[in-house]
């Protein structure tokens, strides 16, 4: 007889679970499991796991698919480094989670959705000292833009973005649910300052048409006024970018 025990994550950038997979043909170590949880919380903080412990002829992990379906879509690993590696990355922002979870709230733009963007990277970067996302902002002709999002988005020209949810993610009930990009953020390293940046950004600013928020972020002595180059996307650093929103109201 094979004991296994089995640590699953939700992977909410892949849309996929992650598990990692310690099996053995004596008792299960209680000490390297406690190593395994130790190494993660150092890495990654408090993470949220599925635990699961069960016995099969063979220490194989062919043997629990094989006797139990539900864990078919998971990927595995046994290599507590590569686990903890999946998680980190995860809980890393793209500006392309962030743009998903914005436009699940509001359709935008691309114009303005790029606007909204930067003001979300001000507004953390001043409450945390860290960055939203890890892509450069950069000084466009109409204001700040990120060009990862620039070329997802820039097909859709002037209309609104057509955006919707893959699928909801259950929460206990049927009756509670939220949306994968929603849980991308929530579940990043900063999740709840980014939350509330964001939504704080979309109640001061998603009033506002694509062209008053292009004259916003072109304000004299202004981050991107400083950066502008024509035809150079120079990057505006988060120094300019905290420098002017430490005093701008």
């Amino acid at each position: 007889m094979a004991f296994h025990f089995i640590a699953i994550i939700s992977d909410f950038s892949g849309g996929r679970r992650i598990g990692w997979h310690y099996s053995s043909e004596e008792r299960l170590d209680k000490n390297y499991i406690s190593e395994f949880f130790e190494r993660v919380k150092e890495k990654c903080g408090k993470i949220q796991f599925g635990i699961h412990k069960l016995s099969t002829d063979s220490t194989s992990w062919n043997s629990v698919t094989e006797k139990d379906s539900f864990f078919d879509d998971v990927i595995v690993t046994e290599d507590i480094t590569a686990f903890i590696d999946v998680i980190s990355k995860d809980k890393e922002l793209t500006a392309y989670d962030v743009a998903k979870f914005v436009l699940s709230l509001q359709p935008s733009s691309h114009l303005k959705l790029q606007k909204l963007l930067y003001y979300m990277y001000a507004e953390f970067l001043l409450k945390t000292g860290k960055k939203l996302f890890k892509e450069p902002i950069v000084a466009f002709k109409y204001g700040p833009v990120i060009e990862d999002i620039f070329f997802k988005y820039k097909v859709h020209g002037k209309s609104l973005i057509d955006y919707q949810e893959d699928a909801n993610i259950k929460l206990l009930t049927d009756d509670l649910v939220v949306t994968p990009s929603f849980m991308k953020v929530l579940s990043s390293e900063h999740g709840l300052e980014a939350i509330e940046c964001i939504t704080n950004v979309l109640i001061k600013y998603g009033k506002y048409a694509p062209f008053r928020l292009v004259d916003m972020t072109h304000q004299e002595g202004g981050p991107w006024q400083r950066a502008y180059e024509p035809g150079q996307n120079c990057v505006i650093t988060d120094e300019l970018i905290t420098q002017y929103h430490q005093y701008a109201t």
